[in-house]
């Protein structure tokens, strides 16, 4: 006996879609048969995307979609769900880091985010749309990492604002489902451009800022994961259920040790 499983096709915008995690997710969804909206932060990655598919010989739309901008191109496009997988890291201790700098991340981490994810939600209210939302968060939101303080508390807002908002539109009985992606450290490059993204005019202490850079990339060339298919694998799966679940996490190994340093923390406090 052979089980037919239908899978339903979704259009979807996906932020931060021009590489890495992002990308792999675009283009799996795309080659599942999604209509996939791939957001790019400007015309010049959205031309390199647009080469890459066509290369690739894979069919999805690239768009211009900077959070930093105050109106998104939203309106004209019919959007099953929202992927916010865009971010910026900028390190930097609290003693150093410039307002620019710090601004910068919360312009695009909370501000851009938020208001990409009400729009989307208020376009849902009104077409009385079933929604989904998948909302990137981290695993080093729960850690402490000195000079990386303003990224990780902006992806702790995105874990908080993902946990409020499930409660919210249970109360308001709207039919939009919220996940939440908490990825741990992968090598993508990702890291290392965080680490070193300070300006070295803005040093107090340079000597420091120097050394821990150095000491952070060691440690997290040693922790980080160099496959994330089993991450892009448990997202799609969710993305294609009728009722995601809401929390999807991996690598496992960095979940659990995540796990036991809060219990720790806990236990000692």
């Amino acid at each position: 006996m052979v089980i037919l499983i239908m899978v339903i096709k979704m259009n979807i915008l996906i932020t931060g879609a021009r590489s890495n995690i992002g990308y792999t997710l675009a283009k799996t969804l795309s080659l599942r048969g999604h209509i996939v909206y791939a957001g790019c932060k400007t015309l010049n990655e959205k031309e390199a995307l647009e080469a890459r598919i066509k290369d690739e010989k894979i069919i999805m739309f690239p768009i211009i979609l900077n959070l930093k901008d105050k109106d998104f191109f939203l309106d004209n496009l019919n959007i099953d769900c929202l992927i916010l997988q865009a971010s910026i890291g900028n390190g930097g201790s609290v003693l150093e880091i410039s307002n620019e700098r710090f601004n910068e991340v919360i312009d695009v981490n909370i501000k851009g985010n938020f208001k990409l994810l009400q729009k989307y939600l208020r376009y849902c209210y009104y077409h009385k749309k079933h929604g989904k939302v998948f909302i990137t968060s981290s695993l080093a939101s729960f850690l402490p990492l000195p000079y990386l303080s303003t990224y990780t508390s902006s992806k702790l807002y995105l874990y908080q604002l993902a946990n409020t908002l499930r409660l919210e539109l249970l109360y308001q009985g709207l039919d939009i489902s919220i996940s939440l992606i908490i990825p741990g450290a992968y090598y993508t490059g990702f890291n290392d451009i965080m680490i070193d993204n300070k300006s070295k005019d803005e040093y107090l202490l340079k000597k420091k800022a120097i050394s821990i850079s150095k000491y952070q990339k060691i440690i997290f060339r040693l922790i980080e994961s160099f496959d994330y298919t089993n991450l892009v694998r448990d997202i799609i799966k969710e993305i294609e259920k009728t009722h995601p679940k809401f929390i999807i996490s991996r690598p496992l190994s960095q979940k659990i040790f995540t796990k036991i340093y809060i219990l720790i923390k806990t236990l000692i406090v």
